[in-house]
């Protein structure tokens, strides 16, 4: 390995906590992210796409994308495709070696793996990651009505830590296996892409900047100066060149869509009104029907009528941007003209300020949007303030903290993590928390983020997920017990508050326990001991450990009562 993409990983490692993994593992890990980035634009754990283990038939990393958001399980895709209508798919394949050569034979195994992965009945022994991802993959075939766009595109990615030099030989068993898996019908397009050094280099630069996008931007007018605002533009833009702004290089649409607990609403009476004004071809009337999109960037650079945005977000017009992606397809889509606002500012206030008073066409009330603005800002505010020991933050917005932050991404908790930790710590329901984390809000609504509720809880819940997954990283807990990683949050905040039944959110009762619940997560003798205490409780409860996935309140009921026969409660207080 060359000594900058060596620098490199051991950057990502440092970033990451990996330094106890081999360097094999690490540069499979690397390797994962930095593709993974490329592939999906929000925040995710590393250790989804990574398969690299006994059975994973010669297939290191997969990423399955559904409608610009990584896949991990089926109840996440059925979430999806339910809320949205349609499924445009990307299935990546990832095979690295820290090897400088390419080498004919392993990328032959590689490409052999893939085409069992991908057959019917699969002849290569598989691992648990593989079995639970080929489930997602068979899924994502049994629902191709839903592809309304296209069918899904493939990738394989071949990685060493050397260079690609057009070999006749490798290009010739390359084309070949390509062939076979283009002539299996399922595909829109098959791409194999060799990477060396230089690509992996610049893919990992790639992840420390921010999204950006350029556009060509002619019929607009310049709104007058406005404080707290660098620039501000309003006008039109031509389908062609706002698709550029919500899609990726793969054609799914991208996670820019500033609240992340609201989404697209699916066949609505709004979206099925913007939809007939396309499908009755009023291309013309579009810009005049609609009430367009607004954008809020950190940065912008023009250069005549080409404006390239940086970090920029979606704070209204996700339905808008949504429709417009579904009928891309249609004959003279090119005609229609978005309505476009465009404004330049950091200033957390204005983009509040500007969501709550854009947002009038959603489902989702001025009020409620208020609310929920203010909590997430609020508890944002809660994290920093509790940085005196540990050094948590909280993402509101996907890719807050990117790599040139200096937060190192094991100390980054998301809003999805967020909502599942407190699901299941508060309010007793890890069997509800696997799927799409904007379908898993809307089960919880009205009992979490609520403006009364206090923040310590959140907090507690968020500590202790990042506690249990570093116990994971150690190899202090055995990673066996990960896939019940929300139960045992559940059984730990049972165990240190002594107590299945939860006070009322809103009450200082709660907030005292819920400290009390911080300090035991910030002593590590404390926290072992208590994570101690939820294994054993897993262990003798009657729960079948070869599962999968635990999506049953009946389990969630199982443990509650083997903790109970055990009488753990009354001596956790001593």
């Amino acid at each position: 390995m060359d000594r900058i993409t060596e620098n490199l990983v051991n950057n990502f490692v440092e970033q990451h906590e990996l330094e106890q993994l081999e360097e094999s593992k690490q540069f499979e890990y690397f390797v994962n992210y930095v593709t993974g980035s490329k592939l999906h634009r929000g925040s995710f754990e590393i250790d989804s796409l990574c398969t690299g283990n006994s059975g994973d038939a010669g297939i290191d990393g997969l990423a399955i994308v559904i409608n610009g958001r990584l896949i991990t399980d089926v109840q996440e895709l059925d979430d999806i495709v339910s809320e949205n209508g349609y499924l445009d798919c990307n299935i990546t394949f990832i095979q690295s070696k820290t090897s400088r050569k390419f080498e004919g034979s392993e990328i032959g195994t590689f490409i052999f793996g893939v085409k069992d992965f991908l057959d019917d009945k699969p002849k290569l022994v598989h691992n648990e990651k593989i079995k639970r991802l080929k489930e997602i993959w068979e899924t994502v075939i049994k629902n191709s009505s839903y592809m309304l766009n296209r069918r899904p595109n493939c990738k394989l990615l071949y990685v060493t830590t050397g260079k690609w030099f057009n070999d006749q030989n490798l290009k010739a068993v390359i084309s070949s296996g390509v062939q076979e898996i283009e002539d299996s019908g399922l595909f829109n397009q098959v791409e194999f892409e060799p990477y060396g050094a230089t690509e992996l280099q610049k893919l990992y630069n790639e992840t420390r900047n921010k999204l950006s996008s350029t556009i060509k931007f002619e019929n607009k007018i310049t709104l007058p100066d406005i404080e707290g605002v660098k620039e501000a533009y309003l006008g039109l833009v031509p389908f062609k060149e706002f698709i550029k702004l919500i899609e990726d290089d793969n054609e799914s649409i991208y996670n820019i869509f500033y609240d992340n607990v609201r989404d697209f609403l699916g066949e609505n009476e709004i979206n099925s009104k913007i939809k007939q004004t396309l499908n009755e071809k009023k291309f013309d009337l579009f810009c005049l029907l609609n009430n367009g999109v607004t954008l809020v960037s950190t940065s912008l650079t023009p250069a005549g009528n080409a404006f390239t945005l940086r970090d920029y977000q979606v704070v209204n017009g996700c339905q808008t941007s949504h429709v417009l992606h579904q009928c891309k397809k249609q004959k003279g889509i090119e005609n229609v003209n978005v309505p476009i606002k465009v404004i330049v500012t950091e200033d957390e206030d204005i983009k509040n300020q500007i969501t709550l008073a854009t947002n009038s066409q959603t489902e989702v009330k001025p009020e409620q949007l208020a609310s929920l603005t203010t909590f997430q800002k609020n508890l944002e505010l809660y994290y920093e303030a509790m940085k005196d020991q540990i050094e948590l933050y909280y993402e509101r917005r996907s890719r807050q903290y990117h790599a040139n932050s200096g937060v190192k991404k094991t100390q980054v908790i998301s809003i999805a993590i967020q909502i599942k930790s407190f699901a299941s710590a508060f309010l007793n329901s890890p069997h509800l928390v696997s799927g799409y984390y904007g379908t898993i809000a809307k089960r919880f609504k009205d009992k979490i983020f609520n403006n009364d509720h206090k923040y310590a809880p959140y907090y507690g819940s968020a500590l202790c997920f990042y506690r249990l997954e570093s116990l994971f990283r150690n190899k202090t807990i055995d990673t066996k017990y990960k896939k019940l990683r929300y139960h045992m949050i559940m059984l730990a905040r049972i165990l240190s508050m002594n107590s299945v039944t939860v006070d009322y959110l809103n009450s200082s009762k709660i907030e005292k326990k819920s400290e009390d619940f911080i300090k035991k997560l910030k002593d590590e003798e404390k926290y072992l001991k208590l994570f101690e205490l939820v294994i054993s409780v897993i262990e003798k409860s009657p729960l079948d450990l070869s599962k999968n996935q635990f999506k049953a309140e009946s389990e969630t009921k199982s443990l509650i009562d083997t903790l109970n026969s055990l009488n753990l409660l009354s001596k956790t207080n001593q």
